[in-house]
Protein backbone atom coordinates (compact mmCIF):
# COMPACT_ATOMS: atom_id res chain seq x y z
CA UNK A 1 0.00 0.00 0.00
CA UNK A 2 1.27 3.08 -0.92
CA UNK A 3 1.70 6.07 1.55
CA UNK A 4 -1.14 8.42 -0.32
CA UNK A 5 -3.72 5.40 0.40
CA UNK A 6 -2.32 5.00 3.71
CA UNK A 7 -2.70 8.67 4.37
CA UNK A 8 -6.24 8.46 3.42
CA UNK A 9 -7.23 5.88 5.35
CA UNK A 10 -6.14 7.74 8.09
CA UNK A 11 -8.11 10.92 7.17
CA UNK A 12 -11.44 8.37 6.51
CA UNK A 13 -10.48 6.66 9.94
CA UNK A 14 -10.28 9.87 11.76
CA UNK A 15 -13.37 11.70 10.22
CA UNK A 16 -15.44 8.05 10.98
CA UNK A 17 -13.92 8.41 14.81
CA UNK A 18 -15.08 11.97 15.13
CA UNK A 19 -18.56 11.30 14.22
CA UNK A 20 -18.86 8.02 16.01
CA UNK A 21 -17.30 10.36 19.22
CA UNK A 22 -19.95 13.17 18.62
CA UNK A 23 -22.69 10.43 18.29
CA UNK A 24 -21.96 8.79 21.43
CA UNK A 25 -21.35 11.60 23.44
CA UNK A 26 -25.09 12.47 22.37
CA UNK A 27 -26.94 9.67 22.88
CA UNK A 28 -24.94 8.00 26.00
CA UNK A 29 -23.42 10.66 27.44
CA UNK A 30 -19.68 11.84 28.54
CA UNK A 31 -18.27 8.25 29.87
CA UNK A 32 -18.74 7.08 26.41
CA UNK A 33 -16.22 9.33 24.79
CA UNK A 34 -13.30 7.33 25.90
CA UNK A 35 -14.75 3.70 24.52
CA UNK A 36 -15.72 5.52 21.26
CA UNK A 37 -12.13 6.77 20.77
CA UNK A 38 -10.83 3.02 21.56
CA UNK A 39 -12.87 1.92 19.22
CA UNK A 40 -12.41 4.50 16.30
CA UNK A 41 -8.90 4.60 16.85
CA UNK A 42 -8.86 0.39 17.17
CA UNK A 43 -10.34 0.10 13.67
CA UNK A 44 -8.70 2.88 11.43
CA UNK A 45 -5.38 1.01 12.80
CA UNK A 46 -6.57 -2.23 11.92
CA UNK A 47 -7.74 -1.07 8.29
CA UNK A 48 -3.91 0.42 7.47
CA UNK A 49 -4.46 3.83 8.42
CA UNK A 50 -2.05 4.14 10.72
CA UNK A 51 1.44 5.59 9.61
CA UNK A 52 4.18 3.05 10.11
CA UNK A 53 5.42 1.24 7.32
CA UNK A 54 4.81 -2.46 6.82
Amino acid sequence: MDEKARLKRLGIGAAATLVLTILAAIVFGSIAVPLALAVGLGATLLLGGGLAKK
